[in-house]
């Protein structure tokens, strides 16, 4: 039978265990509600029942996911959103950085703001208006033997090899050539060549096309082989007879240590049925005067392939 408490309760099986927080016994009170005694290991820590493991002996994953749940909601939010921004700024400079122009250096900008200094200019050449068909004529003296010919499969064109003085040798930025003496000037030079330029073929239909192609190619003889300040002659103005083209003659007057001096020179241009056509260009000076009567002949025999 159940005894009455001093509180005047009746409690089963035992003495009441203290108050819960309602005033009655905590479930732990009562026998049915008792947490079942764990064996103690020799040795062993005694443990409290209900309470968690430690921590040494969780798991590396175990405490990490422990440590992420003590973390606010707000916390991970805000360092996310820090992440997706740091990652957006990221792909916007892989992707976009080609279309941002380069921050100019000092230098670049001392440059922008200094006043430009003008290169220095290639010489003036300024020629005679050409005569009116005007034949290229014999010189004085006595030509060169010819030996054979030359052959220029760049510049798509053949022309009389003389003997000597005269040898083939390699004439940058000609294709083929002969010469005489050095590269100093003024040269004794019969070379040939691809028109220099960007001259399209389809601008040379005439004669007026031809003619005024070939006084540009002049130009740029007097002006890159010849002494600086020459002054130009026209000697001749006649249609190629070779076939489709122009040839010019003229001499070249400059002067060298205070004495005047004098170069003869003809140029032909020859169709040679490419977009550009070829260039055959001969020089004398008067110190190889005797050498002027290879002009003619080897202007004569240039022709294409």
């Amino acid at each position: 039978m159940p005894r009455d408490a001093p509180d005047g309760r009746f409690h089963i099986g035992g003495p009441p265990g203290p108050p819960g927080p309602s005033g009655l016994p905590g479930p732990s009170d009562h026998p049915r509600f008792a947490a079942p005694a764990t064996p103690a290991t020799p040795g062993a820590p005694v443990r409290p029942a209900g309470s968690m493991p430690p921590a040494a002996g969780r798991s590396a994953v175990s405490r990490l996911l422990l440590w992420i749940g003590d973390i606010p909601m707000r916390t991970i939010y805000g360092v996310g959103a820090t992440l997706a921004a740091a990652l957006a700024v990221f792909l916007a400079f892989v992707f976009f950085s080609g279309d941002v122009p380069e921050s100019p250096t000092r230098a670049e900008r001392v440059r922008a703001a200094a006043p430009s200094t003008p290169a220095a200019a290639a010489p003036r050449i300024v020629l005679p208006r050409l005569p009116r068909a005007t034949a290229l004529k014999p010189l004085p003296g006595t030509a060169s033997p010819v030996l054979g010919t030359v052959i220029d499969e760049r510049a798509a064109i053949s022309y009389a090899r003389l003997g000597g003085p005269w040898s083939v040798a390699p004439l940058p930025p000609f294709s083929k050539g002969q010469r005489v003496g050095g590269d100093g000037l003024p040269r004794t030079l019969a070379v040939s060549a691809l028109l220099p330029g960007a001259k399209p073929r389809a601008e040379l239909k005439t004669d007026a096309d031809y003619r005024r192609t070939a006084l540009a190619a002049v130009r740029w003889s007097v002006r890159n082989h010849h002494p600086a300040g020459g002054r130009v002659t026209w000697t001749a103005s006649q249609r190629l007879a070779t076939g489709e083209g122009w040839v010019l003659g003229y001499r070249v007057v400059y002067r060298i240590d205070g004495r005047e001096r004098v170069s003869q020179a003809a140029l032909a241009l020859l169709d040679i049925g490419r977009r550009k056509p070829a260039m055959f260009f001969v020089t004398v000076p008067d110190t190889r005067k005797r050498l002027w009567a290879d002009i003619v002949p080897l202007v004569a025999s240039a022709r294409a392939l």
